[in-house]
């Protein structure tokens, strides 16, 4: 697996994730070809030994004082936690358990202590979160009508709160009135309001090295395939070392994935009978620059299409006196597709949908004169916002 690329002049690394699927693949041991449905079961039978110990982890660590020692980047004895996740757990002592009776390759075992580590550490914010609602719960009878002072207070306890968004706040609030409403008290925290995260259904390699799974292009058509060989088990309940054989999978490259892209270690996921793999990968890319460019992409949520935006370009600069050339738009808008961007068939459909968009919401809020500032979602009319946050028109 190559996690280096070329760059000349000019260039940085860009980091991206495609999806792709397999199909098929070969038991280098048996010499068994194996189906989708098999192929998808095998892979099940390791992201549910992966799952267990992860979860396992998780569970045990599941407290206030667990999620602050992780994030705080140090061991008790003082030593600096390494930035990997299944590392820093072994650091801590935190390694995970095998199930009695079945054999674990170490490899697996950093899998799972990785996907647990990941699962801890992105827990720490929202307990920071939770424990800013809390500490500035509001004394009025309804929470989601926060006064400007409120808000204030609220984004000023909580890390970072002039960027957390107020819908986020919001979701926050509900959950822990949810809670009050059926214990009678507010919660402790996080770790209380909330069950431990389970490890998913998922198996990330990246934690792994060569002895597990290697990746390379196919030498036989490299810009559209690749090779991916992992060591699964052969039985839900592998007892040995003879229980892992390695599979070797062919699989199509997305085409966004480029010729010159370093590939990685994907994320295996059995989905509905089939093996789904997310196909991180690095790419050559221009080096953003803060001035200089000539075009911007807006984009926004559509009723009919999946944000719809338009575009603005700057031909370049006028003769006379340096100054700038007009802005452009291109006639027809764009469409965000799961495939890439794409220009709509149909030039007049991002306004249309906002039109009918307008025509659905209900009558303004008093608070607010804009038709679009009435919130038609359930549970969010008559709501408060943070200063500065109310909803912008569309």
């Amino acid at each position: 697996m190559r996690r280096k690329i070329a760059l000349g002049e000019g260039e940085t690394e860009r980091v991206a994730c495609a999806p792709a699927s397999a199909f098929r693949g070969l038991d280098t041991v048996s010499g068994e070809v194996l189906g989708a449905a098999t192929l998808a079961e095998r892979v099940g039978w390791l992201a549910a030994l992966v799952e267990a110990m992860a979860a396992g982890v998780t569970a045990a660590h599941w407290s206030r004082a667990g999620l602050a020692r992780l994030a705080s980047g140090v061991a008790p004895s003082g030593e600096r936690l390494p930035s990997h996740a299944w590392m820093a757990l072994r650091t801590l002592g935190w390694a995970v358990r095998v199930p009695e009776g079945l054999y674990v390759p170490d490899r697996v075992r950093r899998i799972a202590e990785e996907q647990a580590g990941r699962a801890l550490r992105s827990a720490h914010w929202r307990s920071a979160l939770v424990d800013a609602v809390l500490a500035t719960w509001p004394a009025g009878p309804d929470p989601l009508r926060r006064t400007p002072e409120e808000w204030d207070a609220l984004c000023a306890a909580c890390p970072d709160g002039a960027a957390v968004p107020a819908s986020v706040f919001r979701a926050r609030t509900r959950q822990i009135q949810s809670f009050a409403a059926a214990h009678g008290r507010l919660p402790d925290g996080l770790c209380e309001l909330e069950d431990p995260p389970g490890g998913g259904r998922q198996v990330v390699l990246a934690a792994a090295d060569r002895q597990l799974a290697t990746l390379a292009r196919c030498e036989d058509d490299p810009a559209h395939y690749a090779v991916l060989t992992v060591r699964l088990p052969v039985r839900p309940d592998p007892r040995g070392r003879g229980d892992w054989h390695p599979v070797v999978i062919r699989f199509r490259l997305p085409p966004t994935v480029a010729v010159s892209a370093a590939l990685h270690a994907p994320t295996l996921r059995p989905r509905g009978g089939r093996l789904r793999l997310d196909l991180a990968h690095t790419t050559a890319a221009p080096t953003t620059r803060r001035d200089g460019h000539t075009r911007a992409v807006a984009f926004d949520y559509g009723l009919n299409t999946l944000h719809p935006g338009s575009t603005r370009c700057r031909s370049g600069w006028q003769a006379s006196g340096g100054a700038e050339a007009p802005v452009t738009r291109p006639p027809q808008p764009a469409v965000a597709r799961a495939a890439g961007t794409a220009h709509d068939e149909h030039p007049h459909a991002a306004p249309a949908t906002r039109g009918q968009t307008r025509r659905r919401l209900p009558p303004a809020h008093p608070r607010h004169p804009h038709p679009t500032m009435g919130r038609a979602r359930a549970g969010t009319a008559g709501t408060s916002f943070p200063p500065g946050r109310t909803p912008s028109p569309a």
